[in-house]
């Protein structure tokens, strides 16, 4: 009777095993992985929200310099204008709205009754590791204000400049000469030049040449809170 009795214990837990085990794959079916960053929001005129199915179904309106995911629902009121760049091969669209674009890995499609086309450019092939940066370089800025609100994506100075390495002199005249040869291509009033170059110069922290470079695209946007933001942050890290 002792043994029929531990013989019904181990075959009850080898059928609750079994059904453990055919439960996991619907449980990873279920688990979506967030969707990947693709693009960065280098300018926004005007209203316009985003939401995702994945991750953000709730819709939020749209900031400067935030990344979109592969997946977002980007909508612009009429009137606005809205500038992505795609960080798969550097591809730079410009939308006016109204319209309703889908985000996907190098590039966006319009969604339903979206009138006209987007403006197409693309950028010099070294540009979007720089852009990379920005998301979290703006997170850092606005984490270092008291109340200062995250970007999907105190000031403790001074701190003393990095002196970089070979490696990072000849990435930070890389991203220079890169910068120098785009911004002749550029319109006046697009900073996407120096974005890429604000990248950059932040991984190797060089606030010296950061305010430089961020007064220069002040000049050139002078009401972009963003950017006010940064020059803040940056100017708190040299101590002023």
């Amino acid at each position: 009777m002792r043994n029929r009795s531990r013989c019904n214990v181990f075959f009850t837990g080898l059928i609750c095993f079994v059904s453990a085990l055919a439960l996991l794959p619907q449980a990873a079916a279920g688990a979506q992985s967030p969707p990947v960053d693709v693009g960065l929001i280098t300018k926004l005129s005007g209203a316009a929200t985003y939401w995702n199915e994945v991750s953000q179904k709730t819709p939020k309106p749209v900031q400067a310099f935030m990344k979109i995911r592969k997946g977002d629902h980007l909508k612009m009121a009429s009137g606005a204008t809205l500038d992505i760049v795609y960080f798969e091969g550097g591809r730079k669209e410009t939308w006016q709205g109204p319209a309703v674009i889908i985000a996907e890995e190098a590039g966006s499609r319009a969604e339903g009754a979206t009138t006209g086309q987007a403006v197409v450019a693309l950028l010099p092939s070294e540009a979007s590791q720089g852009l990379r940066r920005i998301p979290a370089l703006l997170d850092q800025a606005r984490l270092g204000r008291s109340g200062g609100m995250q970007v999907r994506g105190a000031g403790e100075g001074p701190t003393k400049t990095a002196v970089p390495g070979h490696k990072g002199q000849a990435e930070i005249a890389r991203a220079q000469a890169v910068y120098q040869r785009w911004r002749e291509q550029t319109s006046p009033d697009d900073v996407t030049p120096e974005l890429n170059f604000l990248g950059t110069l932040a991984e190797y922290q060089q606030y010296g040449e950061m305010e430089k470079v961020i007064q220069n695209a002040l000049e050139r946007q002078p009401d972009n809170e963003a950017l006010k933001e940064l020059e803040q942050w940056v100017r708190g890290k040299l101590g002023k």
